[in-house]
């Protein structure tokens, strides 16, 4: 797959965040981002039109990441989409990190993390990016 073909979403209410992880995804070759930062306005997006990847975080106002997660698991066309979920709170996910962790097309990161892991969790989500 060409790079400019990898299209990543990043779902983060934080500014800041959204900048590191552009220049993480650029330094590995992704190009195409799209980024949200609100939850409620990003979930029909998402639904209709959703990227190959989507970097999800988990603490957000509106909606939490774990309930976009839900329902993007609960729709035909994104139940398999790939999704990177971060949160720097892993203590407010442990509940359902078992139920993340067992989703073959889930991988959790606790922020921060490096560029190391986060090429790690692309490539065990996507292998054929690295191929």
């Amino acid at each position: 797959m060409k790079s400019q073909s990898r299209h990543v979403g990043v779902l983060d209410d934080s500014s800041e965040f959204q900048q590191l992880v552009q220049v993480m995804l650029t330094y590995v070759g992704i190009n195409r981002i799209s980024h949200w930062t609100a939850s409620v306005e990003a979930l029909p997006e998402l639904k209709k039109s959703p990227p190959d990847l989507l970097i999800l975080d988990v603490m957000m106002s509106g909606l939490t990441g774990l309930t976009v997660w839900n329902e993007l698991r609960q729709t035909p066309n994104t139940r398999t989409l790939p999704i990177v979920v971060c949160t720097a709170a892993v203590n407010s996910i442990v509940e359902d990190e078992v139920r993340l962790q067992e989703d073959p097309y889930t991988v959790v990161l606790p922020k921060p993390f490096t560029l190391d892991e986060l090429q790690a969790a692309l490539t065990q989500l996507v292998p054929r990016w690295n191929a």
